[in-house]
């Protein structure tokens, strides 16, 4: 924690000549592809150790459910896939101003042919044209995740969180189901329901720092802010297996945004002083997935066309990295305390797994947060599920001007 202080207290510059530096090195010779492709051969190594030992060491998930014809995204249903606006001319982290902070959401829409069918039908029609293909799939989580979109996006919200319950009932024993309700409970600003699913994911899976991560945003959310802190120090007090990597640093960023923007004192008796300390950050991206034994990246690309990633974790202008999870749920977290202006391209690639599928395809989600950890924090939140390896897609970009 005190090296993380370190990086933010320092400054980093934000003049155009890391840009002219990568145009260099990418024009030099084919020395950087050689090295690319031993990097890539030396992490798959890796990767195939990492999930080795985790496999021999969790128990194994719930048999798999049907799985969807073909990868699915879906937006956020609570927020609007463009734009929300910061404050005019607020304070950024650096003291300086910031005239406006922008993230935009990539729209996915899911092509199955229920889901087309739905979104062609006049509002009124939508629920019967559901119950209509619900027979066809009935073990299909990607199903419901789909119809409750598009219920959602078509201002039915009751409706869509009617079809959301279908996914406890399937399954009430299965972590990773119901964790991926929570997660959509959440995206569509139900964290008062999302709460006790996420209590029971915790019931059913205290030995991975996530359960407690997700309950406690999930109390932040619902204006629980003490029992959201308590939650939130115990992933960063805990031992956890060495899968876990750096989560502590993760849930204490947001445990000290939690107690820095309360509107009441909390009581951090329980919290070691050299802890609280509040990092705010103009940019602030984080990944997490459902899906155990499983590698998804984080990327950001910056004005300057620097990527931040695994094998690239500080950037020239100070934009920070969180360590490389490969063995399951995440987080990944991109921190920038003081953003130059211009668009930060925000990219997961779906590198590999090993575990059997539960939910079809691996669920992810993006939270994507601007003047975190202060008065002015903005979020917004994309799910998406993704089925092919190695695949590499767009989840949105923050523009600051």
């Amino acid at each position: 924690f005190e090296e993380k202080i370190s990086w933010w207290n320092r400054a980093f510059p934000k003049d155009e000549r890391r840009r002219q530096e990568l145009k260099i090195g990418a024009a030099s010779n084919a020395v950087g592809a050689a090295v690319t492709v031993r990097q890539l051969s030396e992490r798959t190594d890796r990767m195939e150790r990492i999930l080795d030992s985790a496999v021999a060491n969790v128990p194994q998930p719930a048999p798999a459910m049907a799985a969807p014809r073909e990868a699915q995204v879906a937006a956020s249903p609570a927020a609007p896939a463009m734009a929300k606006r910061a404050v005019e001319s607020a304070q950024g982290a650096s003291g300086q101003p910031v005239s406006t902070a922008t993230i935009r959401l990539q729209k996915w829409q899911p092509d199955a042919s229920y889901a087309k069918r739905m979104r062609a039908a006049d509002p009124a029609d939508t629920y019967r044209i559901y119950l209509d293909e619900k027979a066809g799939y009935a073990q299909s989580t990607a199903f419901f995740l789909d119809a409750a979109d598009v219920l959602f996006d078509k201002g039915q919200p009751a409706l869509a969180m009617r079809v959301l319950s279908n996914l406890a009932e399937m399954d009430l024993e299965n972590r990773h189901i119901l964790r991926v309700l929570g997660y959509r409970l959440m995206q569509a600003r139900q964290p008062g329901v999302a709460i006790p699913v996420l209590q029971k994911v915790l019931e059913l899976s205290p030995e991975e720092p996530q359960s407690y991560r997700d309950l406690g945003l999930a109390y932040a959310a619902h204006g629980q802010g003490q029992k959201a802190i308590e939650s939130l120090y115990e992933v960063v007090i805990r031992p956890w297996h060495n899968r876990f990597p750096g989560i502590e640093q993760v849930a204490l960023a947001e445990l000290n945004a939690i107690v820095a923007t309360g509107a009441i004192p909390f009581d951090r008796a329980r919290i070691d002083p050299r802890l609280l300390k509040n990092l705010p950050l103009d940019v602030r991206a984080v990944l997490t997935w459902d899906a155990d034994n499983t590698d998804i990246d984080l990327w950001v690309t910056d004005p300057n066309g620097e990527k931040a990633f695994y094998g690239n974790r500080l950037t020239y202008q100070g934009g920070r990295m969180t360590q490389d999870f490969t063995g399951g749920y995440g987080p990944e977290e991109f921190s920038l305390k003081s953003a130059k202006p211009g668009k930060y391209r925000v990219e997961a690639q779906y590198y590999g797994d090993r575990r059997q599928n539960v939910t079809g395809a691996t669920t992810l989600q993006v939270r994507l947060s601007s003047h975190f950890g202060t008065d002015r924090q903005e979020d917004q939140v994309i799910t998406m599920r993704l089925k092919d390896k190695r695949d590499v897609v767009f989840v949105g970009e923050f523009e600051i001007k």
